[in-house]
């Protein structure tokens, strides 16, 4: 028949003589309501004109697609493209496809997308922010009709579905090593004072010692960004306060290599002078000279878990109670603490 040129679902419902609602129900093999003359007759126009269905064209009867939206806060930051990659990983083997956003930590630009996925028939969303959830964006997935799971953060919402690590039993963990290597004056370097992590991770530290009987001294506590400069910056604190210190508990990798950088330049070498622990272990951790100790949150595993929470909801596999998945974390234990005892 001559040249096939690219046809969209309104040109097969014109050229079929139906409405757009009637092809849908027969790309997405809906009977009812279609005559099997009526079906077949569609069916051989979309085979002539090798018409590719997309997501949203199954979708305008659906009102669901076999896409699911990944809103992440920095795809700058190792820890995240890791966790995406589980998700993506999952949702493949389970048919279905993922769009991802970066967030930014901007409330503006997270709602728009929160509202894009609404609007455009992804089947459900997986979504992490490290700050508190801004009004604008908690309102939106209140009034969402689409299944939501929360990663990496543990959000109070009725029947919510919630994946995380225990941060504060983490951050004991990291105090309770430094403490059996000899440390006593520990700095503890946080990230934004919003963050569910930081605030979690610095729980962990207080509690931990209070259980060592060792005096919180606030001066040796700096919160920032979870930014490499926001460690150069907090180093300088530290070291402009005269205060005596001999390890540093970073709550996450990125700051503990900013650590390192700063360290270097001020000629202060690790662990010889100053012990550093940081958190995620992102690959860099293993990278680095010395060989960077940090605590091991297995985001892969937590963005495949993520994904398949998310499709089970999706495809009515679970109830609609609150899910709760706690992971496991471990300490990797290699080169930067120096024992002091």
């Amino acid at each position: 028949m001559g040249e096939i040129l690219k046809v969209t679902i309104t040109d097969i419902a014109n050229i079929a003589d139906v409405s757009v609602a009637t092809v849908s129900r027969v790309i997405n093999n809906k009977r009812k309501g279609v005559s099997e003359e009526t079906r077949e007759r569609i069916l051989k126009i979309i085979e002539d004109y090798n018409f590719k269905p997309s997501a949203v064209a199954r979708g305008l009867v659906t009102k669901s697609s076999n896409i699911i939206g990944l809103i992440i806060p920095d795809i700058t930051n190792p820890f995240y493209p890791t966790l995406a990659k589980g998700a993506e990983d999952a949702a493949s083997e389970r048919g279905y496809n993922t769009i991802l956003f970066d967030g930014g930590n901007i409330p503006e630009k997270e709602a728009t997308h929160l509202r894009f996925l609404n609007e455009h028939y992804v089947s459900g969303i997986i979504y992490n922010n490290f700050r508190e959830i801004s009004p604008s964006s908690l309102e939106i997935i209140k009034k969402s009709l689409l299944p939501t799971v929360f990663i990496d953060s543990k959000v109070e919402l009725p029947k919510s579905k919630n994946i995380y690590i225990d941060n504060k039993m983490a951050m004991k963990n990291v105090i309770n090593y430094l403490y059996d290597q000899g440390h006593r004056d520990i700095a503890f370097l946080g990230g934004p004072i919003d963050s569910y992590s930081s605030i979690k991770r610095y729980e962990g530290y207080i509690e931990a010692l209070n259980d060592l009987h060792i005096p919180l001294n606030k001066d040796l506590v700096i919160d920032g960004e979870f930014i490499i400069e926001a460690a150069g910056t907090a180093v300088e604190k530290l070291m402009n306060r005269g205060l005596k210190f001999t390890a540093i508990a970073c709550c996450n990798d990125i700051l503990a290599i900013g650590v390192y950088a700063k360290f270097e330049e001020l000629g202060i070498s690790i662990p010889d002078d100053i012990s550093v622990v940081g958190f995620d272990d992102i690959l860099m951790a293993r990278l680095l000279r010395p060989k960077l100790t940090t605590v091991q949150q297995p985001a892969y595993e937590m963005g495949k878990a993520s994904a398949n929470v998310l499709i089970d909801c999706i495809e009515g596999k679970s109830d609609s109670n609150e899910i709760k998945i706690i992971f496991d974390t471990d300490l990797m234990i290699r080169d930067s603490v120096k024992k002091l005892i």
